[in-house]
């Protein structure tokens, strides 16, 4: 099994598979979403059209696709567990497949809903072709988390400025628990 397996879409675009099973026999893709990344009434309609683009191109690709959201894995492990074993079934390519999945640590982040609607603001900005903005809440209500979700869902290089050495460090800890695979690095100026 493979974490973040790179794929292609059917326009050229990369992708990542959250994880990935391959055989001779059979290609599996199994994606772990988020409540409010890929629901058509929390996401802008563009975004939503592009999680159906990668999922069609995975399965016109011949991968067979199936999808869990977060508070499934954390509130009803058991079940997700049934489900995989009857979607699976017990072939001797999957024997090892649950000592083969990473070890869950951390936690379920949640936006609350001003954070998810910031996100979503800032999508549809970028869809109207605007490049900057600015997120202002009241100190310590999560702008950095609010930042970390938005910046994990773009994908690119991301620079967060702050005013305080304290603040890089926490901001460092707020990416690395919402975009664990980034490669975060700390500079300060003088």
């Amino acid at each position: 099994m493979q974490v973040q397996y790179p794929c292609v879409d059917i326009y050229g675009r990369h992708r990542y598979i959250d994880f990935a099973l391959e055989s001779p026999e059979s290609k599996i893709a199994i994606e772990i979403d988020g409540e409010t990344y890929h629901n058509p009434s929390k996401v802008s309609e563009n975004k939503y059209a592009d999680d159906l683009l990668k999922q069609n191109s995975l399965v016109y690709d011949n991968w067979k696709v199936y999808r869990w959201i977060y508070s499934q894995l954390e509130k009803q492990p058991e079940k997700v567990k049934d489900e995989l074993i009857t979607f699976l079934g017990t072939s001797p390519m999957f024997k090892a497949f649950e000592a083969d999945l990473p070890v869950q640590m951390g936690q379920t982040i949640e936006l609350r809903d001003y954070q998810q609607e910031a996100t979503e603001n800032l999508q549809k900005m970028r869809e109207d072709g605007k490049t900057i903005a600015l997120l202002y809440h009241a100190t310590g209500v999560g702008k950095t988390i609010t930042a970390a979700t938005d910046a994990k869902a773009v994908g690119g290089r991301t620079l967060f400025l702050v005013n305080a050495l304290k603040l890089a460090s926490q901001a460092k800890e707020t990416f690395a628990k919402v975009w664990p695979e980034a490669s975060l690095g700390e500079y300060t100026g003088s």
